[in-house]
């Protein structure tokens, strides 16, 4: 069953997680992009929902419009986000969960969570890697974590 806004209920993490999402490390970013042959950070993060947690989420196309991508468009970018966050409810650090990034102040990046602290993210000049928050040469920075509001739960199997 494929969880979903229409079709709410939990979601299951399975154990090996992280190994059923290593032959996509190394796949390279495209802004847009949704499948491992080229995808942005939220493209990667709906592609593992999708494909390994039966989870559907928002494809968030707007969220690409020209006029946030700007310098003037940060107060728009920023409202959009949180708009965006409004229908994700924040929980504990975990495997599944969306973490919400930080990268030299600007927020909008994200990733997900493996482990308590390591997650795997697209981003442009590294393609799909795995980091660590607690990697003191790591340059992200953890906002918050986050799974969809129509999940009831989240099983860790």
């Amino acid at each position: 069953m494929v969880v979903s806004v229409d079709a709410p209920g939990p979601m299951v993490v399975p154990h090996d997680l992280l190994a059923r999402i290593a032959p996509v490390i190394g796949s390279p970013f495209l802004g847009k992009g949704d499948r491992p042959d080229g995808w942005d950070c939220r493209g990667c993060v709906r592609w593992i929902y999708r494909t390994h947690l039966d989870v559907a989420i928002e494809t968030y196309s707007d969220a690409y419009d020209a006029l946030i991508l700007t310098s003037s468009g940060r107060a728009r970018r920023a409202r959009l986000i949180a708009d965006r966050l409004a229908v994700w409810r924040p929980v504990e650090a975990q495997p599944g969960a969306v973490v919400h990034l930080n990268w030299l102040g600007r927020s909008g990046h994200v990733g997900l969570m493996t482990s308590r602290t390591g997650f795997v993210h697209a981003d442009m000049g590294v393609g799909t890697t795995l980091a660590d928050l607690d990697d003191r040469d790591c340059p992200y920075r953890a906002v918050g974590f986050f799974v969809p509001r129509f999940v009831t739960e989240v099983i860790h199997v």
